[in-house]
């Protein structure tokens, strides 16, 4: 019978364990996914940028909205001053567009996108000077 007193001690001291380890192991996937959020939600503004002349789009958006549709959707409106053509910018084709658009996915804070366009690209909307 004594035995039987010793197994249960044991086994409620070995589930103490077990929860304290569980709840340490919850406390920390809920900070990372807390760290995680925060830095989905930070600030990406993007420019486009000719010489020194620098567009900035109007809204800026959070990181987890970051992709290359919604980059281009964004581009996209902005008005051109030939109505209904669409835009062309040769930036936007090449591998570097993507290895940027990969470090900025990967950064902790806001971030700057900078696409680099010539003047002719840049003319194709219809800014204000």
């Amino acid at each position: 019978m004594e035995a039987i007193g010793v197994i249960a001690d044991f086994i409620g001291i070995a589930g103490a364990v077990f929860a304290l380890f569980a709840w340490l192991q919850a406390r920390r996937l809920r900070e990372t996914i807390e760290r995680e959020n925060e830095r989905r939600n930070r600030k990406v503004t993007v420019v486009l940028q000719s010489g020194g002349r620098r567009v900035e789009l109007p809204v800026e958006m959070r990181r987890a909205e970051l992709s290359r549709a919604e980059i281009l959707g964004r581009i996209g409106m902005i008005p051109m001053r030939e109505k209904g053509a669409r835009f062309s910018l040769s930036y936007l084709h090449t591998p570097e567009f993507w290895r940027q658009i990969n470090q900025v996915l990967e950064s902790e804070q806001d971030a700057l996108l900078t696409i680099p366009c010539t003047d002719d690209e840049l003319k194709q909307f219809d800014l204000p000077r």
